[in-house]
């Protein structure tokens, strides 16, 4: 469960409306703007439901998001978000076409956690189901962005102020993460899932994986 901290830091305004802002490039880039509208969707770790607010609006129209932090504004929503783990999910099996990770896989520390989430995932989605996921590479860009974020060397703007917090309130398990690189790489090319698109731009990647 995130920190208050975090939560602080994720949340404050404007810097979590612009990160929405750019939520409908994102997901057109990896891929989901192309999926069925009917496709049933579970947003893993969706936080206050923002990735799943873009999917409505572009007209998908059964989605569910599972995070372990509950937020006031859930009950607001036009779709469901349960509380709950991803590692362990509260879904039968084969429930879901697609299962959407932004910008958290990074949270589940190493890649033994990343092939654990990978199982459920597995286990969830029917057959021919997706799994899109985006998130930091441990490249040299993301370990010099976040060693100058870490040493305060950033220009002193706002928004970059902000990701630095958010940041330093992740260095716990972001740092394993990306230390545990060519593990999480291997996990998510190790079968389980099989890879059907994977792009590495500046400071993102972009995945798309199918169950067979």
């Amino acid at each position: 469960m995130e920190s208050v901290e975090w939560q602080s830091a994720h949340y404050d305004e404007p810097y979590a409306t612009q990160r929405k802002d750019k939520l409908p490039r994102k997901l057109g880039l990896v891929g989901l703007k192309c999926e069925d509208k009917t496709a049933r969707i579970l947003d893993a770790c969706c936080g206050r439901g923002d990735a799943l607010e873009t999917l409505h609006g572009w007209g998908f129209t059964n989605l569910t998001g599972l995070d372990l932090t509950p937020h006031p504004g859930w009950n607001s929503r036009p779709f469901v978000i349960r509380q709950g783990n991803v590692m362990e999910m509260p879904f039968d099996d084969a429930s879901f076409d697609c299962i959407t990770n932004f910008h958290a896989l990074h949270h589940f520390g190493n890649g033994e956690g990343v092939e654990r989430f990978l199982r459920e995932c597995r286990r969830v989605l029917k057959p021919g189901g997706r799994l899109y996921i985006v998130d930091f590479p441990a490249s040299t860009q993301i370990w010099t962005l976040f060693w100058l974020f870490r040493a305060g060397l950033y220009p002193p703007t706002g928004g970059l102020r902000n990701f630095a917090k958010i940041v330093k309130e992740e260095w716990s398990y972001l740092k394993p993460y990306l230390q545990d690189w060519r593990k999480v790489d291997a996990a998510l090319r190790s079968g389980l899932l099989r890879v059907e698109s994977f792009e590495q731009r500046l400071f993102l990647y972009y995945i798309k994986m199918v169950k067979l």
